[in-house]
């Protein structure tokens, strides 16, 4: 294990090298001004080219072929764990040859790979230090979607083990068994070739087969590194830090946007379905009761909206009415606080707006807590939005003033209008700020 140890040493240190090497030589982060130089050192992953310089990790499962070459074997699905950093070999183009290939170097692996004799129900397995170095030849520069890969592995065993079935008891029974040839220290290296395609931003789908050039072994007993076809997905960090930079970046946008738009409150009214069932049963005391809370809630929010948000104008409209908004259409929608309609005041922009809702969310596209009551913020095709329009700081509970023993025997209790007061001013402060944020 302790040559172990000094090789993953010598990894890390080539890994940081390396590292260190292409981002000085890259032209894709660069500082444009003498105030940004003054600014603290950071690896700006959203600045980065992927096509350029790019890492992250890899993640495979290998199947064992013994079990082609020899009937009485069986080879294991195993996994494996790597880091990789990859970069054109040369970024500028030189020729139509040399700019199609890039290359990748694999300088942190972990593989695992096991086999199995079934007829004497001997297991037969090595835990790998396992680098790559490979060239990846890019057909279409234009999308990098798909690369054939050429390579070599070299491994060095770092444990070999020998498992037997014992009979009767179904249990694996460590122990070195004489078919076992392999030990730990032994060194190994394979070719490979394969190739990759893109299924999203973030990520490349891999196909390889790895063929040993130290594979000794018999249908009698192991002895070197076997032949593997491994199957995995390659995540790149810089990918990840661009999507996530964008996202963020979208958030902001938004935001910006809305200051100078119209956030639409919807108030909710009172189920149809269950207001027509109280009244057939003669229950109209608690009918005028249903309408009665519904009205102070609205009136609770109408009053903390004009006191406590500012960030951006405010119109108000029922919830019957909404498919008239998702349809473009804003007459005889508004409404004002004793209910009465309104036209759309001139100030409106009709194409920017969001929609907002003391309630509970019942949007399709939820992926929020659908039990919580509070305030939830959409987009105009109804569709949840992410932070900083939607945060746990918006719910207020599960049922109407936090009382689940009065809600549990049909007694409607409020919420009250410190209650709503919290969440709008923290929800009008979370907006500031990023509003802040962004023009700094």
């Amino acid at each position: 294990m302790t040559k172990f140890y000094k090789i993953l040493f010598f990894s890390v240190l080539t890994c940081c090298v390396f590292i260190n090497k292409a981002l000085t030589q890259s032209e894709i982060i660069e500082k444009k001004n003498k105030s940004i130089d003054k600014a603290p050192q950071k690896l700006l992953l959203h600045k980065m080219d992927p096509n350029n310089f790019n890492f992250g990790v890899g993640i495979d499962a290998n199947l064992n072929l013994i079990g082609t070459e020899y009937g009485n074997r069986i080879g294991n699905f195993m996994p494996r764990f790597s880091v990789f950093l990859s970069k054109p070999l040369n970024k500028y183009y030189v020729n139509s040859f040399i700019s199609l290939w890039d290359y990748s170097i694999e300088p942190l692996a972990i593989n695992f790979i096991e086999s199995r004799d079934k007829s004497t129900d001997n297991q037969f397995g090595g835990y790998y230090f396992d680098p790559s170095f490979a060239l990846h030849l890019v057909p279409d520069r234009s999308s990098n979607d798909f690369k054939l890969m050429f390579g070599l592995r070299p491994s060095y065993l770092m444990y070999s083990y020998s498992q037997t079935l014992e009979n009767g008891a179904y249990r694996l029974i460590q122990g070195g068994l004489e078919s076992n040839k392999n030990k730990a220290g032994d060194i190994d290296l394979a070719g490979m070739i394969g190739f990759s395609f893109k299924f999203s931003q973030v990520g490349n789908f891999e196909i390889k087969y790895l063929h040993s050039f130290t594979n000794n072994s018999t249908g009698n007993y192991i002895a070197g590194r076997p032949n593997t076809l491994e199957f995995g997905v390659r995540l790149s960090a810089v990918q990840i830090g661009k999507t996530l930079f964008d996202i963020d970046n979208e958030v902001k946008k938004q935001v910006l946007k809305l200051n100078k738009g119209t956030l639409l409150i919807m108030f909710p009214t009172p189920n149809i379905h269950e207001i027509n069932a109280l009244k057939r049963a003669g229950r109209n005391d608690e009918v005028t009761q249903i309408y009665f809370v519904q009205q102070l809630n609205n009136k609770m929010v109408m009053d903390k909206m004009k006191s406590d948000y500012k960030f951006s104008k405010v119109l108000y409209l029922s919830d019957s009415s909404i498919n008239k908004i998702l349809a473009k259409d804003f007459n005889n929608v508004f409404i004002d606080e004793n209910y009465l309609p309104i036209e759309a005041p001139l100030t409106f922009d009709s194409t920017n707006f969001l929609i907002a809702s003391f309630c509970f969310d019942i949007s399709e596209f939820s992926s929020r807590n659908k039990l919580a009551y509070g305030l939830h913020v959409y987009n105009e095709k109804m569709q949840l939005l992410s932070k900083p329009f939607n945060a746990m700081r918006n719910d207020m509970g599960m049922v109407q003033g936090n009382n689940i023993f009065a809600d549990l025997f049909g007694k409607k209790v409020l919420f009250t209008p410190l209650d709503y007061e919290n969440v709008i001013k923290k929800f009008n402060d979370r907006l500031l700020r990023y509003k802040l944020e962004e023009e700094e």
